[in-house]
């Protein structure tokens, strides 16, 4: 089942500040981002602090997002640059 992403404010606003410099990094962000709908807990991905709360890399940047199975949703918490 396709899970929804949802995204807090916090982490669109450090991934708009990203697109001044680094607009097709950003662009491979949303990518990998996106295909977490269909597979939230892929291979590359890492717990943090729970199996619930991932960590993974997408190029430049490091993505924290909670999965919630029951309602099918991810929440993108943080975005941060490596």
């Amino acid at each position: 089942m396709t899970y929804q992403i949802n995204w807090e404010v916090q982490a669109i606003d450090l991934t708009a500040g990203f697109l001044r410099d680094d607009a097709d990094g950003v662009a491979a962000l949303w990518d990998r981002v996106s295909q977490l709908a269909d597979e939230p807990r892929p291979t590359e991905s890492f717990p943090y602090g729970s199996p619930d709360t991932r960590r993974l890399r997408a190029g430049r940047y490091r993505v924290f997002y909670q999965i919630d199975d029951d309602a099918h949703v991810i929440q993108i918490d943080h975005v941060g640059r490596i």
